[in-house]
């Protein structure tokens, strides 16, 4: 899953996350971004594949924790969808 609010980028995705990890060293890192699910996926579907991604970007996040996990619309309540 790869972020789609990279730099130049002014699509976004349906939702925004943010992801905490924390290794055995006491190292950690935090990911975020915009992101639009597949058709019938979960949360927990989207955090699983949050954390291969951050592994695979972050190789020493292998076996981490979770400190923090966000997922949530990404838009503001008073925003009217356009059709």
């Amino acid at each position: 899953m790869e972020s789609n609010t990279a730099q130049g980028n002014t699509a976004q995705g349906s939702h925004l996350y943010v992801l905490s990890l924390q290794n055995g060293r006491m190292g950690a890192c935090t990911i975020s971004g915009t992101y639009t699910p597949p058709a019938g996926a979960t949360r927990y579907d989207i955090l699983t594949q949050l954390r291969i991604d951050a592994v695979r970007e972050y190789p020493s996040m292998e076996g981490s924790i979770v400190l923090y996990f966000a997922l949530e619309t990404n838009r503001l309540a008073d925003q009217e969808v356009s059709s």
